[in-house]
C-alpha cells in the first residue's frame, strides 16, 4: 500500500537536497547507501545517508521510495539558482517531448512558468481546441490541477497531469484578475499551428509565431513564401507571447531574414565559443517584430537580433532577459534534467540576460484585455499592429 510521505520527510528531503547542490559531482543511490564511484569520493553526501538509515530504523509509516528519489532530485535542480532548471520524472517525460514536436493528446494551451508564484500562466490557447470551447484565457494563471497546487508540484507534474487519455476530461483551477475559476476540459488530440500568416491592409505580410516548436521552421518558410509570392512590400513578424523553444527552429527562421554573417553565439562553462551563421541567401523585405513580455528566450532573442542587425524595428513591450540555454540529460531510470548548460549572446556580443530584456524602439503599451485579445482580434483593433502598420507606410 502507498501512502503519502509525511510532511517532515519532505522538508528534510528538501532542506538536504539544497545544502548538496552547493558542490557537483555524481552520486549512486542503492538502497540509498552512498560510496565511491569511478573514483570519486561521495562521502559529501553522507548526510543523506544518515537520514535514510533514521527512516529506516524509526519511521512507522509508508512512503513510495521513487516519489521521494523525485522530490529529491527536483529540490537539488531548484537549489542551483538556475530559474530555467527543472526536473522531469521517467512517466512524464513523453509529454516533454510532444510538448516540442507541437503535436500532443491535452487541452491546447502554450504556458510559462511564473519565476515568483510558481503558477502555469497561459501565453496561447490554440484556436479550435478544448482549452478555447471550455473559456480558458491568455493570462489565465494554473492554480491547480486534479486538486493537486501547481506551486508545490512544479511545471513538469502539472503538464503530465494535464495531459492524458483522449476523451476524458481534467479538473483544474486558474486565477483570472483575482478569482479562482474551476474547469473540466475534455482532452482531445491538439496539432498546434505555430505559424499564421495573412495580408494586412497597404500590401504587408503578417506572421504570427506562437511558438518555436521544431515544426515551425518548416510552418515559418511556407507562409514566408507565400507572402513573397503575392509580391508584399513589407512585413509584420509577430512573437509576442511566445514562450520560445528549440534553437535549431530560432536559427533557421533568423537564416530566411539576415544576410550572411554570425546570427548567433553561445558560450559553455569552459568559455568555449560557438558561433552559428546565416548564408547570402534571405529575404530582404522591411520588417517590423512584435515583442512583449511575455515574449521569452528564442523569442526574444529573434526580436534582439533582428533590431540590432538593422533588419526590422521592434515595437511593443520590454522582454523577459533569458539568456541562457538548456540542456535536457537523461538519466539512467528515464528521467530527466534540464538547466542551464550556455549563456548566449547576439552577434555584437550583447547578453539580453545580463542587461534584463530588449527595449522597443517604439513602446506601445497593451492593457491585460488587450494582451489576451493578441492573435484573436482583427489587425485594426491591436494597437501595436497599427503602430506597426503606420511605421512601415510612413505614418509616423
Amino acid at each position: 500500500m502507498r501512502n503519502r510521505r509525511p510532511g517532515w520527510l519532505v522538508t528534510i528531503l528538501l532542506c538536504v537536497a539544497v545544502c548538496a547542490v552547493s558542490v557537483c559531482g555524481s552520486w549512486l543511490a542503492a538502497g540509498w547507501t552512498f560510496k565511491k564511484v569511478n573514483g570519486q569520493d561521495l562521502s559529501r553526501y553522507a548526510k543523506l545517508n544518515e537520514i535514510q538509515n533514521l527512516i529506516d530504523e524509526f519511521y512507522v509509516g509508508e512512503y513510495d521510495e521513487k516519489e521521494a528519489m523525485d522530490i529529491l532530485s527536483a529540490a537539488m535542480l531548484a537549489g542551483i539558482n538556475d530559474k530555467w532548471a527543472y526536473y522531469t520524472a521517467a512517466e512524464d517525460v513523453q509529454a516533454l517531448t510532444e510538448d516540442r514536436t507541437g503535436s500532443y493528446s491535452g487541452i491546447g494551451v502554450t504556458v510559462v512558468q511564473d519565476s515568483e508564484t510558481g503558477l502555469l500562466r497561459i501565453t496561447e490557447v490554440t484556436e479550435g481546441s478544448p482549452a478555447e470551447e471550455a473559456g480558458l484565457q491568455v493570462l489565465d494563471q494554473i492554480y491547480s490541477v486534479e486538486g493537486q497546487l501547481v506551486g508545490e508540484i512544479g511545471m513538469d507534474a502539472t503538464v503530465a497531469l494535464v495531459r492524458g487519455e483522449i476523451g476524458t476530461k481534467v479538473n483544474l483551477s486558474v486565477v483570472r484578475n483575482g478569482i479562482i475559476y474551476n474547469f473540466a476540459v475534455e482532452r482531445r488530440v491538439v496539432e498546434q499551428q505555430s505559424v499564421k500568416a495573412e495580408v494586412l491592409a497597404g500590401n504587408i505580410g503578417y506572421i504570427r509565431i506562437s511558438s518555436f516548436t521544431t515544426a515551425a521552421s518548416s510552418q515559418f518558410a511556407q507562409k514566408l513564401n507565400s507572402l513573397t509570392a503575392l509580391n508584399v512590400d513589407s512585413l509584420i513578424i509577430d512573437v509576442r507571447n511566445n514562450g520560445g523553444g528549440s534553437l535549431n527552429t530560432l536559427l533557421a527562421m533568423l537564416d530566411m531574414l539576415l544576410p550572411e554573417g554570425v546570427v548567433f553565439i553561445e558560450r559553455d562553462v569552459t568559455g568555449k565559443e560557438v558561433r552559428y551563421t546565416a548564408d547570402e541567401k534571405y529575404c530582404d523585405l522591411p520588417i517590423v517584430v512584435l515583442a512583449n513580455g511575455y515574449s521569452y528566450s528564442a523569442a526574444e532573442y529573434f526580436a534582439a537580433v533582428l533590431q540590432e542587425e538593422g533588419r526590422a524595428c521592434f515595437i511593443g513591450e520590454p522582454t523577459t532577459g533569458k539568456g541562457e540555454g538548456q540542456s535536457t540529460f537523461t538519466l539512467s531510470d528515464g528521467s530527466c534534467v534540464s538547466f542551464s548548460t550556455i549563456k548566449y549572446f547576439t552577434p555584437a556580443g550583447v547578453s539580453i540576460g545580463d542587461q534584463g530584456g530588449i527595449q522597443p524602439d517604439i513602446a506601445i503599451e497593451l492593457t491585460d484585455e488587450q494582451i489576451v485579445a493578441i492573435g484573436t482580434v482583427e489587425a485594426e483593433d491591436d494597437p501595436q499592429i497599427v503602430a506597426a502598420m503606420d511605421y512601415l507606410t510612413g505614418k509616423n
